[in-house]
């Protein structure tokens, strides 16, 4: 089967966690963003939200030392990404910029990490500041993200 990144106009939002090793942001959420910004233009109602310290792996989070004081739960952000995607189909808001989120690890000991709180876990924003936002450049087909 061939991607062609056309969403044919269906707003749509991407969560991956930038420190994912087993689905890397290069090679699945990076160049999908590219190609559907290729393929529908300014019409792509796409936002790509990259979340650092985050991976797939949630289980590991809580089950090996070490995950717990380096990462933090991607899942927080898919749960703020679907009520944001409801909003809009329900009551029309707008969809989040493409951006980088920068939650901060919990750190501590490894097996035992202090316990999250929403400090480490800022929000996914509607506008991005501008060192956060994820651009294309059409002219060049490239994909802009900020470190």
């Amino acid at each position: 089967m061939r991607v062609t990144g056309n969403l044919r106009g269906k707003p749509a939002i991407i969560v991956h966690g930038r420190a994912d090793t087993q689905v890397p942001v290069n090679h699945t959420s990076r160049p999908y963003f590219g190609a559907n910004k290729i393929v529908e233009g300014a019409a792509s109602r796409l936002s790509y939200i990259e979340v650092l310290n985050a991976q797939h792996f949630e289980t590991f989070i809580a089950l090996l030392p070490g995950y717990d004081t380096r990462f933090v739960p991607l899942h927080h952000y898919d749960n703020l990404a679907l009520n944001l995607m409801w909003n809009h189909l329900r009551n029309g808001t707008a969809l989040p910029a493409s951006q980088v989120v920068r939650p901060t690890p919990r750190g501590g000991s490894p097996g035992a990490a202090p316990p999250i709180t929403t400090g480490n876990v800022p929000p996914i924003v509607l506008v991005p500041a501008a060192g956060d936002a994820i651009n294309f450049n059409a002219a060049g087909s490239v994909v802009q993200i900020p470190n």
